[in-house]
């Protein structure tokens, strides 16, 4: 940084390669005239300190365009994922969004969650599931309501032990509690076709562990019912024995434990980028494998896809 003393009493500041006009600094007119000359220590004095002070302000004003130029840089910053190939993926936890708008923008989907906890009925419960606002349509008043059966009934023995059960629990696992957690991710909400998948944990007293699980809503909202996976696919493509190979190869499972699904699996959602099938925790694998998931893009469905459905 450098400044220049003119002869006239204005001081001009200029900066680090900043293309900016240089700020002009007014020194009282008629100085130099109202002063005699033994004064002129004190008007170097002076002229020094101007200097010192402009100096500061000119470090002030470049910290601050210097502290604007990151935040912009900062504010602009955006995370992309590349498209990797289709592989068995681990079941990610999810959060719930917020806030869902969907169906030509007249429907919201927002979360409704119950915690529960009772020291004397030793069970502890924190559930999450959506509920869809903005219309009184029967379709959506009963899509809410078999949202709100499927994760509630999940606790309901709970509520209920036995006196029994009860005695059991304070004598032989007096810390221990009967334990449910519920979750929810919307995997795709369009004007078209609504798709939840619910991930959940549950443990009972007296049990070796706990256990995953999972369950789904996926809804056509044009006809008001749910989808079946069968209505996805053209009739007579096999698509059963497609699933089953894709999903074996993707999890690396030898013929002895390749999957053959006879019917339709229970856990599937539809993404923005294919269809996820998602494999429980104890229910397909080994305990100890956990959860599985894999998600068979679109662009591998389309010869058996049916075209009556845009994603």
């Amino acid at each position: 940084m450098s400044f220049i003393l003119l002869s006239d009493p204005v001081l001009w500041m200029t900066t680090f390669n900043y293309e900016d006009i240089p700020l002009p600094l007014t020194l009282l007119s008629g100085y130099r005239s109202s002063r005699p000359k033994s004064n002129a220590m004190k008007r170097i004095a002076t002229n020094l300190s101007i200097s010192l002070l402009t100096f500061a302000c000119g470090f002030s004003v470049a910290s601050v365009w210097n502290q604007s130029d990151v935040k912009t840089e900062q504010a602009n910053v955006t995370e992309s994922f590349a498209t990797l190939a289709p592989s068995a993926v681990p079941v990610i936890t999810p959060t719930p969004d917020r806030e869902v708008v969907f169906g030509h923008g007249r429907l919201r989907m927002v979360p409704e969650e119950v915690h529960l906890k009772s020291e004397r009925l030793q069970y502890e419960i924190d559930v999450t599931f959506p509920q869809i606002v903005g219309s009184k349509n029967r379709h959506i008043s009963k899509l809410n309501q078999r949202i709100k059966q499927l994760a509630t009934n999940r606790y309901l023995w709970m509520l209920n032990s036995s006196k029994e059960d009860l005695q059991h629990y304070r004598k032989d696992h007096p810390e221990v509690f009967n334990s449910l957690e519920v979750h929810y991710e919307v995997d795709l909400a369009t004007d078209s076709v609504l798709s939840i998948h619910f991930n959940g944990y549950e443990y009972g007293i007296g049990a070796a562990h706990g256990s995953q699980f999972s369950f789904v809503i996926n809804y056509d909202l044009a006809s008001g019912k749910e989808l079946k996976l069968a209505r996805l696919f053209k009739p007579g493509s096999k698509y059963l024995e497609f699933i089953s190979r894709y999903c074996s190869d993707a999890l690396s499972l030898d013929r002895d434990r390749a999957l053959e699904f006879t019917k339709d699996p229970e856990s599937w959602n539809i993404t923005r980028n294919g269809l996820r099938f998602t494999f429980d925790h104890c229910k397909f694998f080994a305990c100890s494998e956990g959860s599985k998931a894999v998600e068979i893009p679109f662009a591998a469905l389309k010869e058996i896809l049916n075209t009556e459905f845009k994603f």
